[in-house]
């Protein structure tokens, strides 16, 4: 009979450490945010409900890096406040915009993911920059640096009537591998912002290897009393 409990007892480790494996499954965000479901002058952050303690909008700012020469992205929100949603009449549907007083906007992520999918829109003003390889939507690294490799560079001639009739510039991506941080260009208000994107991995915490090789540990004690228990 002792043996028996022992057994159930290790069969519930067991299943208690495959839940735990199961809830640090890969994180995924799927939503879409047309800025329209809050007061102007709201924080973008207040829109994100679920998928806020996994990804969030932060004002930016650029650090030097060591050598002198070049540069990283930093969360300046601290600084220079948060981005905001405000009320526009250049609003691509709706009436308000995501905006940042025509400062880079950052949709930083609290670990690496691929992302499967990335649009935005921007507003109707027309603001944009219209050089060749000018205006770019940036994916940044764990430090803050571009993956120069991955940015994708628009110009706001794609914005004629013939492209996309009265709906703002749409920027969009397809998959990009390995992203901790999305860098919208500034100069511009945006709206319409849709993502879809997952954790690159999912590794159990510590406690759950614990757990894990506790209940393997008593599995196989119950193996060798069972069998020892039949010998005699």
């Amino acid at each position: 009979m002792l043996v028996k409990n022992i057994y159930l007892k290790c069969a519930l480790i067991a299943v208690l450490s495959a839940s735990a494996v199961s809830a640090n499954a890969a994180n995924s965000i799927s939503g879409f945010y047309n800025f329209d479901n809050v007061a102007s002058g709201t924080t973008a952050n207040s829109l994100l409900g679920a998928d806020s303690s996994f990804m969030s909008f932060l004002n930016p700012d650029t650090v030097l890096d060591a050598n002198g020469i070049n540069f990283h992205w930093i969360d300046a929100t601290a600084t220079f406040g948060d981005v905001l949603v405000q009320s526009d009449a250049n609003a691509v549907s709706g009436n308000n915009v995501l905006s940042n007083s025509f400062q880079p906007i950052l949709l930083s992520f609290a670990a690496a993911v691929n992302i499967n999918s990335f649009s935005i829109q921007q507003d109707l003003s027309g603001f944009g920059n219209q050089q060749t390889n000018g205006s770019y939507i940036a994916f940044l690294d764990q430090s803050g640096h571009e993956i120069s490799s991955l940015n994708q560079y628009y110009t706001q001639s794609d914005q004629s009537v013939a492209i996309n009739p009265g709906k703002g510039l749409l920027l969009s991506t397809g998959s990009v591998a390995n992203v901790y941080s999305i860098l919208l260009s500034g100069g511009v208000n945006y709206d319409n912002l849709s993502i879809n994107a997952v954790n690159v991995a999912a590794v159990p915490e510590a406690d759950t290897y614990a757990m894990m090789i506790a209940g393997l540990g008593l599995m196989s004690l119950v193996a060798r009393r069972r069998k020892n228990t039949k010998q005699s």
